[in-house]
C-alpha cells in the first residue's frame, strides 16, 4: 500500500474530527453566553428586564396570572458564514439560520422566576 494514501486518509480523518470538535465547542460557547444573559435576571423585576430588552416576540398566559414571554435572538454560527459565502458566490441556494428562543417566566407579582432557552434552526 502506498504511504501517500495512508497520510491522505489520516489528514481527512483529523480534519473531520477537528471540525466536529470545533462546531461542538462553538455551540457550547453560545449556550453559555445565553445562560449568562438570563441568569442575572432571575428573581428580578420583569419591568427592568423590559427596559434593557424590549420587544418580546410573544407573551403567553400560563395560568395563575403568570406569563411566559418569548424573546428571539439570531446567532451567527460558523456554518451560516460558510453557507452565506457560498450563496453569495452562487454555489448554493439553500442554507439555514440559527436562533435562540429565550423563554422568561414571570409570576403575578412581575418577578422573573424561571428562564429557559431552545436553539432552533430554520432552513431556506
Amino acid at each position: 500500500m502506498n504511504c501517500r494514501y495512508g497520510y491522505m486518509t489520516l489528514f481527512v480523518f483529523l480534519t473531520f474530527t477537528l471540525t466536529v470538535i470545533g462546531c461542538a465547542t462553538h455551540t457550547i460557547e453560545h449556550d453559555q453566553n445565553v445562560e449568562a444573559f438570563y441568569s442575572p435576571w432571575l428573581n428580578q423585576s420583569f419591568e427592568e428586564f423590559l427596559q434593557k430588552n424590549p420587544d418580546p416576540k410573544q407573551s403567553t398566559p400560563i395560568g395563575q396570572d403568570s406569563y411566559r414571554h418569548t424573546f428571539v435572538y439570531d446567532i451567527e454560527s460558523q456554518a451560516e458564514v460558510v453557507v452565506g459565502l457560498l450563496a453569495a458566490l452562487g454555489e448554493t441556494d439553500t442554507g439555514h439560520d440559527d436562533y435562540y428562543y429565550v423563554y422568561i417566566y414571570v409570576n403575578s407579582a412581575g418577578i422573573i422566576y424561571k428562564a429557559d432557552y431552545r436553539r432552533r434552526t430554520e432552513t431556506w
